[in-house]
């Protein structure tokens, strides 16, 4: 009699997902004219790595190196300033090397030596959990002139201290931004159909207000041979929708040097009440870009627990994005918010008096 071992369904998909996955490999592997140990197909890049334990990333590279750590306040980027890192980032990041596997063997070894990136991952006792050299990207193909044109198809890698470097089909082009990709780049999103008026009064303290009439935006208090240029209200309007950072400033300048001592201020005030500020400084040296703080006023919550939830939840969350911090912005950013009266305001064009001619064809004659 036979002995026969039950399978449960369970068991099944996993050899079948397991198989899936090294077909694949293989296949690709294959593809670019490689052959590859079959012992080295579909294995993991960093085997035995517990993400939960990872309380450090560091990504070395040649005078770029970033640091992300786990602290108190959460994940922050230590060469921005320790400005919040953007967990949806971090999380996607760290993903990608746990899944890693290897595509084929390579036999390029320069690829991986040099001036490479390098990834080190600790725990919160500073424990080293992975170290992972990132070299060149690899192209499938043999190299000829259709091939230059085609983008990377993986990446080498190599554990380091080791001899053996893989080719993974991922680029992992993520970690070789700088210290700002780790973070979440947008300050604001204000939807600017929901603005109903704007003040922005300059550093030598002239105002020009706007107001929503009819729909648009509109100058108030203009006289009778004056008309607004339309053509800048939706730079105005929208200042706030997309605001996304270039810099963090070093909290330790002084006012005086980012200009901030004297600033030029835009205000909005919304339909629903809630108001924003930004106040924008000087120029950075070596840059275009200008230096700005932002803060914000929601209006008073409902009664209820749900809506007091949510304003505290709002408040706290730009708090944390703008109580602290001291941004560098593009400079056309900065020039929708610092418009003055005298650059949206032109004479209006005279009428045209048109005198309605009068057909005298069928008239009848004069009375003599």
């Amino acid at each position: 009699m036979t002995n026969e071992v039950a399978m449960n369904p369970r068991q099944l998909l996993v050899l079948v997902v397991a198989a899936a996955v090294l077909g694949g490999l293989a296949c690709w592997s294959m593809r670019s004219g490689r052959n590859a140990p079959p012992a080295d197909i579909g294995k993991p890049v960093l085997p035995g790595l517990d993400l939960a334990r990872v309380a450090r990333v560091d990504v070395a590279k040649p005078g770029a190196d970033i640091a992300v750590v786990q602290g108190a306040d959460g994940w922050v980027v230590t060469n921005l300033f320790n400005y919040p890192a953007d967990v949806g980032k971090l999380r996607a990041n760290l993903l990608k090397l746990h899944d890693l596997r290897v595509a084929d063997v390579s036999r390029n070894a320069a690829a991986v030596s040099g001036d490479v990136a390098r990834v080190e991952l600790r725990d919160a006792g500073g424990r080293v959990l992975a170290d992972l050299r990132l070299g060149a990207p690899y192209k499938r193909g043999g190299g000829g002139e259709r091939d230059q044109w085609r983008g990377p198809s993986g990446r080498h890698v190599a554990p380091a201290g080791s001899r053996q470097a893989w080719v993974v089909k991922e680029t992992l082009d993520e970690f070789d931004g700088d210290a700002k990709s780790w973070a979440d780049t947008q300050i604001l999103a204000v939807p600017g159909a929901d603005i109903e008026s704007v003040e922005m009064a300059a550093p030598t303290g002239s105002v020009v207000a706007l107001v929503r009439t009819n729909g648009s935006l509109q100058i108030a208090g203009l006289s009778t041979n004056e008309e607004f240029e339309t053509s800048k209200s939706y730079g105005i309007e929208s200042a706030l929708s997309y605001l996304n950072f270039s810099g963090v400033a070093d909290p330790a300048l002084p006012d005086v040097q980012t200009g901030l001592a004297t600033p030029a201020v835009y205000r909005v005030r919304l339909k629903n009440g809630d108001a924003y500020a930004a106040r924008i400084g000087a120029t950075a040296t070596n840059s275009t870009d200008r230096y700005a703080r932002f803060s914000a006023e929601l209006a008073a919550p409902g009664t209820n627990a749900t809506q007091k939830a949510e304003y505290e939840k709002r408040k706290a969350e730009l708090d944390q994005k703008l109580g602290r911090w001291t941004y560098l912005i593009p400079s056309y950013t900065a020039e929708n918010m610092t418009h003055t009266r005298a650059g949206l305001v032109k004479p209006k064009a005279p009428a045209t008096n048109e005198v309605a001619s009068v057909t005298t064809t069928n008239a009848p004659a004069a009375s003599p």
